[in-house]
C-alpha cells in the first residue's frame, strides 16, 4: 500500500507540504523506503550550508584516514601533556578539530550507505519485519486446522489441540524475542541518518595540522 503524504511527513520531520513539494520533484511514492533512498540521495547532494563533499574514489577510504589522523592527533596531544610541553594546548585544538571533522564525515557516510539502501533506518527495519512477522503469525496460526485431519484421521481435534499447544507455545517466544529486539533498538535516533551532509572541502589540511602539533 502507498505511503500518503502525512505518513511520509511524519516519518522524515517534515511538514505535509514538503512532502507534497518533494513529490511535485520527483519523489517516489510507490513504498517509504523508495521515498526515503530519494531524499537521502537529494540531501546528500545538497551543499549543507555552504560547504560541499569533496568528491574521492572511495569515500569510505576517506573516513578511515581522518580516524587514523584522529588517533595521531591523540597520541600528540597525550604526549605534549605528559612532558607538560607548551604546546599541548595546540595540540589539542587539532585534536578536537579532527573529531568534529571525523564526526561530519561519519555522518555523510551513514547518509551515503543509506541512499545506497546498504544500510536502512531501524524504524524502517523494525516495520519490515512486522509484517513479515504478522504473515508467519497468521499462518501459524491456521496451521493446527489444515494439518490437523491429516495428523490424525481417526481424531482431528486430538491432533488440533496438540498443533495449537506447541504453536501457541512457538508464538510466545518469537513475542519475548520481538520485545527483547525492540527494547536493544529503542532511543535510537533514526533521524539523525537525514542530517544534511557537511563536509570540509581540503583533507590535506588536518595532516598539516598534526604534523605541526607534532612538531
Amino acid at each position: 500500500m502507498k505511503p500518503k503524504p502525512i505518513e511520509l511527513a511524519g516519518r522524515f520531520g517534515v511538514s505535509k507540504q514538503a512532502i507534497n513539494n518533494f513529490i511535485n520533484q520527483g519523489m517516489p511514492v510507490d513504498s517509504i523506503e523508495s521515498a526515503e533512498a530519494w531524499l537521502m540521495q537529494r540531501r546528500a547532494r545538497a551543499n549543507g550550508g555552504g560547504q560541499t563533499v569533496r568528491p574521492d574514489k572511495d569515500f569510505t577510504e576517506t573516513v578511515e584516514k581522518q580516524r587514523e589522523l584522529k588517533a595521531l592527533a591523540y597520541e600528540h596531544y597525550l604526549s605534549d601533556l605528559r612532558s607538560g610541553a607548551p604546546e599541548a594546548a595546540k595540540s589539542y585544538a587539532t585534536y578536537d578539530k579532527l573529531v568534529k571533522t571525523l564526526v561530519t564525515l561519519e555522518k555523510e557516510l551513514h547518509a551515503r550507505q543509506i541512499a545506497s539502501k546498504e544500510f536502512i533506518r531501524t524504524q524502517t527495519a523494525v516495520e519490515r519485519f512486522g509484517k513479515i512477522l504478522n504473515d508467519i503469525r497468521s499462518e501459524l496460526n491456521q496451521l493446527g486446522t489444515k494439518v490437523a485431519s491429516r495428523a490424525n484421521p481417526d481424531n482431528p481435534g486430538r491432533a488440533l489441540k496438540s498443533i495449537d499447544d506447541e504453536v501457541n507455545y512457538i508464538l510466545s517466544r518469537v513475542s519475548q524475542a520481538v520485545g527483547d529486539a525492540e527494547d536493544t533498538v529503542k532511543g535510537d535516533d533514526t533521524l539523525e541518518a537525514m542530517a544534511d551532509p557537511v563536509v570540509v572541502e581540503d583533507d590535506n589540511s588536518n595532516e598539516d595540522e598534526v604534523e605541526e602539533a607534532a612538531e
